[in-house]
């Protein structure tokens, strides 16, 4: 590989980026890459000017990619697409990094037809693989077409997060499997993310974190809260996460503005310090319908907390089910009440199952780990 190899990042979200990415291109940096980082720069989210700053300090060279990743109109994919073909043309990197679905079609699309290396990220099926109707399946079907486009670049890999993604894309011949690599999840700081001295004082404190949309599950989240009420259950059960009210599969406004109105579950907003959010906790919670291998999950396992997540994809494959957390049925509040209220009677059983969980951690899902295995990918794969 040749001195000062150039990697480009092309991401669709900033603050994702700094969340799930960051340290690998810091660590890529310190490896002798030359880093390039091309996400949106005016997104209207209230974390994006904070994660441009973070991504600034990993040592990348940042550009501006013009796409919005919820924009589905003809024209802003058109422009989208036409941003990547003319970053990627411009910056001309050995190596592509794409991750989440618009950039590993756009970006895998053009690597393919400029004969470049490139590594991909399903980070996940995403909302439009969860939602149901006609327009849904039309694009579900216009997406796989394109993922096999993109995918079936013989110079790449395409890394999943768990076996049934990796499964379903192999069987539906989006991808040829000798090109697949599974890495579960992006690792987690585990001296950054750890357990508090002591659980907190007072009720018990239930976290969703998570953004608020449907498919994360909040509207079994706040059916539980109301079950628990009913059987006269004290707990205090709170939603933690970005309202992006205009995505699709998003939170209605009025509807969260009446669950906080009624004291159905409070809303803590979007978190800056996740680690401190987590150390106010006795219990996390992802009652999603599908995920990737969600990350909240091991940061909270890394900071001791048990967990009641759903028994799917992604969810089941970051946890250990009766030793680090408790799962049940997707889409069904009952059973999630259930679970949740055997946790709130049981301090001894939290302790023991926030225990498991940080060990879990700290032996298969650290950052270091994540790392290690991005870099050795990168060195198997680029020029």
């Amino acid at each position: 590989m040749p001195t000062q190899p150039r990697l480009l990042f092309l991401v669709n979200d900033a603050h994702y980026f700094v969340t799930h990415r960051a340290p690998l291109a810091k660590a890529a940096v310190e490896a002798g890459y030359d880093v390039h980082v091309a996400v949106p720069f005016t997104i209207d989210t209230v974390e994006n000017k904070p994660a441009l700053e973070v991504i600034g300090q990993t040592g990348a060279q940042m550009h501006n990619w013009d796409m919005h990743r919820s924009d589905t109109a003809l024209l802003g994919e058109i422009r989208a697409l036409y941003g990547a073909w003319r970053l990627i043309a411009e910056i001309a990197p050995d190596l592509l990094h794409c991750v989440t679905i618009k950039p590993v079609l756009y970006g895998g699309g053009i690597a393919r037809l400029r004969r470049r290396p490139a590594i991909f990220a399903i980070s996940g099926l995403g909302h439009i693989f969860i939602a149901e109707g006609i327009k849904a399946r039309l694009i579900r079907l216009v997406i796989s077409l394109g993922y096999r486009l993109a995918l079936g670049n013989r110079l790449s890999r395409t890394i999943f997060q768990n076996e049934d993604d990796r499964t379903l894309f192999y069987k539906l011949n989006l991808v040829p499997d000798d090109q697949t690599v599974l890495i579960p999840g992006c690792g987690v700081d585990i001296d950054k993310f750890h357990p508090a001295p002591s659980p907190p004082e007072g009720v018990t404190t239930i976290i969703l974190p998570a953004r608020l949309q449907r498919e994360k599950g909040v509207h079994e989240f706040v059916a539980a809260a109301e079950i628990l009420a009913k059987r006269g259950i004290k707990a205090r059960m709170a939603l933690v996460g970005y309202a992006d009210f205009d995505r699709p599969g998003g939170i209605d406004r009025a509807q969260l503005e009446q669950w906080c109105s009624h004291e159905m579950v409070e809303w803590w907003g979007h978190s800056t310090d996740m680690p401190a959010t987590f150390r106010k906790a006795h219990i996390a919670c992802l009652p999603s319908y599908r995920e990737g291998f969600p990350k909240v999950l091991v940061e909270a396992a890394a900071c001791g907390l048990p967990i009641v997540t759903t028994d799917v994809p992604g969810c089941r494959d970051s946890v250990r089910a009766g030793e680090t957390a408790l799962l049940v049925p997707v889409r069904d509040a009952q059973a999630l009440a259930d679970a949740l209220e055997e946790l709130i009677a049981d301090a001894e059983q939290r302790q023991t199952m926030g225990k498991a969980g940080r060990k879990l951690v700290e032996t298969h899902y650290s950052e270091a780990q994540f790392i290690a295995r991005s870099l050795a990918l990168y060195e198997e794969v680029a020029p």
